[in-house]
């Protein structure tokens, strides 16, 4: 898949995501300043969660969310009114709203002018790549969906997750179809070194890499070996 398409189609990813991160925030509850006083005495536990006056402070999830948002609207200004100087078009193609009120428009006007950016400065597409992609994946993450290149959280049995820095990482990795071929499908993977599982546990290949369909993947998650929940890390 080409950058270009990849950048498209994380723009739209974005656009059709922002109503769910949205819906993410944990709705409070409206508090006077003045809040009844607590009965007996609280525990060191209680009273960090507590915030100036007695407001409880915004839990973890909470807190991740609100900067996530906060990372869509400065991201999605940023990288609109760069691509539409780039382009070397004025002001007036960017939205009239704010991108903090929703940055929607903004990441529209991005995917509508980024490649005639790119025609006139072919540093745009890759710096619009690396400008969202950490939104994409903390988007990804927070609602759980699987993104193309995502890697599984578990070893191959196969190889024993082998790479060239040693064994056990994780090597399985999901690859979604280039659009522009009909008869491209998912797949995942295996990258590791060497990876050769016999034919019974794998039909096919994907550039020389032993590769599982769709269909299969249920039963290809059996057979991973687990990774203790201290060396989980984040998919890429």
């Amino acid at each position: 898949m080409s950058r270009t398409v990849q950048v498209h189609r994380d723009l739209a990813y974005l656009e059709e995501s922002w109503p769910h991160v949205v819906n993410c925030k944990l709705p409070g509850t409206a508090r006077s300043w003045v809040e009844t006083p607590q009965v007996g005495e609280l525990t060191p536990e209680a009273a960090d969660r507590l915030g100036k006056k007695g407001v409880p402070r915004a839990a973890p999830a909470t807190v991740f969310v609100l900067d996530l948002l906060a990372d869509y609207a400065r991201i999605a200004d940023d990288v609109a009114r760069t691509v539409v100087d780039v382009a070397d078009l004025g002001a007036q193609f960017l939205p009239l709203n704010a991108a903090s009120k929703d940055p929607r428009p903004w990441l529209h006007v991005i995917a509508t002018w980024v490649s005639q950016a790119h025609d006139r400065d072919d540093k745009t597409i890759p710096w619009v790549d690396a400008m969202i992609h950490p939104i994409v994946s903390a988007t990804a993450r927070l609602l759980g969906d699987v993104r193309s290149g995502q890697v599984l959280n578990g070893v191959c049995p196969w190889c024993q997750g082998r790479t060239a820095t040693g064994l056990g990482e994780r090597t399985l990795q999901i690859r979604y179809p280039d659009p522009d071929d009909k008869d491209d499908e998912p797949l995942i993977f295996c990258f590791g070194v060497n990876c050769r599982p016999p034919s019974a546990a794998c039909g096919q290949q994907w550039r020389g890499h032993p590769a599982w369909v769709q269909r299969e993947w249920n039963w290809l998650a059996e057979q991973l070996i687990q990774i203790p929940s201290n060396r989980t890390r984040e998919a890429v």
